[in-house]
């Protein structure tokens, strides 16, 4: 019997508990996360790094003078969500913004100025952190615009 034919006769193994997390770290670095992390809010309101399509994790890390690697665990541990997601709901607040002052944006105009790269990201993002998809949040407010339309058959009728 060869040693492939071995392996495959093996039923699998369940999957092990993951082990609790190492919290001693954290109660150590708690107050400088907390720090880093306001500035992180800051940077991310007031300069708008973001509307960069190329915006990472890194360059984050250079603006804030601090390691990447522990930038990223601050940013996972004080927000509870990686930093793809918090760039990413700083760009579809923006983008909720832009729809606002003008419901008659192209979508895809929408999403490149507000630094997504692609379509399908945007649209994802937006409906994870608005709940809806971006053309029902554009069309309610060009249906505020416009007001109600008349029915068609009343038109007619006149």
């Amino acid at each position: 019997m060869n040693l492939f034919a071995l392996f495959r006769r093996r039923s699998p193994s369940p999957p092990s508990r993951p082990a609790s997390p190492d919290l001693s770290y954290l109660e150590d670095n708690y107050p400088r996360m907390t720090t880093l992390y306001s500035r992180v809010l800051t940077m991310m309101e007031e300069k708008k790094p973001w509307l960069d399509g190329d915006f990472c994790v890194g360059q984050l890390a250079k603006r804030l003078f601090c390691n990447r690697a522990f930038l990223s665990k601050t940013i996972n541990i004080c927000s509870g969500h990686n930093f793809r997601w918090l760039v990413n709901y700083y760009r579809v607040l923006y983008a909720s913004s832009l729809m606002k002052d003008d419901p008659y944006l192209k979508i895809e105009e929408v999403a490149k100025m507000s630094g997504f790269n692609t379509l399908p990201t945007f649209n994802s993002a937006f409906k994870y952190v608005m709940k809806e998809r971006p053309s029902e949040y554009m069309g309610r407010f060009r249906n505020s615009l416009l007001g109600p339309l008349p029915s068609r058959s009343r038109a007619l009728r006149q």
